[in-house]
C-alpha cells in the first residue's frame, strides 16, 4: 500500500483534473468536501457546514444544492432580531400587521424545490431555536397572519463558525444530519497561492507577496494580513491590487473591525 505521503501527492494531482468549481483548492481535505458535496447533493437531509468566516461555506452550500429545480436562496442570521428572521423566513399577509400593505412572499416559499441555505445558526436565539427545530421537524410554517399551514418542499442547508453550549442538542442532530469542515487558508497555504496565481500574472503575484512580507514583518508570508480574513479577504487584497495598484492596498482584515 502507498504511503500517506504518496497518497497525498496523487490526490494534488488529481486536483488539477477534479472540477472544483470557483472553490479553488488543491488540498487534500477540501478536495474530499467537495467530493461529498457532490455526494450529498441528490439528497433530502440536512447539511451543516463548520469553519472559519470567509473560507467559502456559501460556495459549498451552493454545490450541496446541485441540480435542483428550485432556487437556491441565501440568509445570515447573525445580528438579525427575532422578528425579522420570522419575517424573512415566513412572510406575511396584508394587513397582518400595522404597514403590511401587502402579501409578501417569504423565503421558505421562493426556495421550494430548492435549497434554504442559513449561515451563521450558532448565533441565533434560544427563542428561534425553537422556532427552526420545529419547522426542521414539521416541515411546515404559516404566513404571518395567516391561519393554514405551508409544507417546506425545499431542502435546508446551515452553516456556523461555532456553537457554543447554548444551542440545542436536539437542534443540533436536526441541522447536522451530514456535517462538513472547511479548513481555514492557514492549514492549506498551497491554496493560497493557488487563488492568487488565479488572479495575478507571474509579475504581479511576486510583487504582492513581496508587499506581505513587508506589512507582515516576518519572513513567512502567511502572515496574519491574509490569515485573519481566509479566502475571501485574501481575494479582496488580491482584487485590490490587482485593479488599483499597490499603492491602495491598506492591508486591513476582518480581525482588525
Amino acid at each position: 500500500m502507498p504511503s500517506l505521503e504518496v497518497q497525498l501527492k496523487a490526490l494534488k494531482q488529481q486536483a488539477i483534473a477534479y472540477n472544483t468549481g470557483n472553490f479553488i483548492t488543491q488540498d487534500a481535505d477540501c478536495l474530499r468536501v467537495l467530493e461529498s458535496a457532490d455526494k450529498l447533493s441528490h439528497r433530502p437531509e440536512s447539511v451543516l457546514i463548520t469553519g472559519e468566516s470567509g473560507t467559502g461555506k456559501e460556495l459549498v452550500a451552493e454545490r450541496l444544492h446541485g441540480r435542483r429545480t428550485g432556487r437556491f436562496i441565501a440568509l445570515n442570521l447573525s445580528a438579525m432580531p427575532d422578528a425579522l428572521v420570522q419575517a424573512e423566513l415566513f412572510g406575511h399577509v396584508k394587513g397582518s400587521y400595522s404597514g403590511a400593505t401587502s402579501s409578501r412572499m417569504g423565503l421558505l416559499v421562493a426556495a421550494s424545490k430548492g435549497t434554504l441555505f442559513l449561515d451563521e445558526i450558532g448565533d441565533i436565539t434560544p427563542a428561534l431555536q425553537v422556532m427552526l427545530l420545529r419547522l426542521i421537524e414539521t416541515r411546515k410554517f404559516r404566513r404571518i397572519g395567516e391561519n393554514e399551514d405551508t409544507e417546506f418542499t425545499g431542502r435546508f442547508i446551515f452553516a456556523t463558525n461555532c456553537l457554543d453550549s447554548s444551542f440545542r442538542d436536539d437542534l443540533y442532530h436536526r441541522v447536522a444530519t451530514f456535517r462538513l469542515k472547511i479548513k481555514p487558508l492557514r492549514k492549506r497555504m498551497d491554496d493560497a497561492r493557488l487563488i492568487l496565481k488565479n488572479i495575478l500574472t507571474d509579475a504581479e503575484y511576486e510583487d504582492f507577496i513581496k508587499l506581505l512580507y513587508a506589512a507582515a514583518k516576518d519572513s513567512h508570508w502567511a502572515s496574519p494580513v491574509i490569515l485573519g480574513g481566509n479566502v475571501r479577504e485574501l481575494l479582496r487584497l488580491a482584487t485590490q491590487y490587482k485593479v488599483l495598484g499597490p499603492h491602495s492596498l491598506d492591508f486591513h482584515w476582518e480581525g482588525d473591525r
